[in-house]
Formats: C-alpha cells, structure tokens, sequence
C-alpha cells in the first residue's frame, strides 16, 4: 500500500515537472519572437527615418510593414511632423507593434 502512493506521488510529481518545462519552452521562444519582432521593427524605422512612405518585406519569419504618414501637407514641400508606425505579424498570428513621431520629408519615398 505504500508503495502505492509512493508511485502515485512520483508519476504526479513527473506528470507536473514535465508540463512545467513544456510551459517553460513555449514561454522561452514566445520571449524570442518579441525580442525578435522588435528589434526588426526598430530597424525598419531607423532605415526609413525622415522619409515619408510605406515599406514593406519579410524577414526572420515575421512580415512586417513601416508607414510614415505626414501630418498635413503644405503646399511648399518641406519637412513636416508625421506619425511613423511599424507592424509585425508572425506565422501563428501574434502581431507586434511600435509608433513614433519624427520629422518627414513629405513623398519622399513609396
């Protein structure tokens, strides 16, 4: 009888160890993908800064756009405030996001 509960106690305490480093791992590569969507998207914004436009592409599994949108457009073409934002989805649906304001020169590129 003894023996019995010392095997029902170890099989529990397996059964939860093992889902606990199953969580664990998911957790892990959850944190990977966020680290990796957001220095994707930080880039993207340094690369496209004072242009005003939308970028697209893949990269690292995640698909990812950049849009800079300037506020109002004069009719003298300067530099103007806009609101830059980039977006990234990855395969399993999560999607990451980050915004900015800078100073844009207005259809500047795409």
């Amino acid at each position: 009888m003894d023996a019995l509960v010392a095997v029902t106690i170890l099989s529990s305490s397996l059964a939860l160890s093992l889902a606990a480093a199953q969580i664990g791992a998911r957790a892990g590569q959850t944190a990977g993908e966020t680290r990796d969507a957001e220095l994707l998207l930080r880039d993207g914004l340094e690369r496209t800064a004072g242009q005003a436009g939308v970028w697209h592409g893949r990269d690292q599994g995640l698909d990812w756009s950049v849009e800079a949108r300037v506020f109002e457009t004069n009719s003298v073409r300067r530099a103007e405030p806009c609101f830059r934002s980039a977006r990234a989805r990855a395969a399993n649906g999560r999607t990451y996001s980050i915004a900015t304001v800078d100073i844009c020169q207005p259809g500047a590129a795409g």
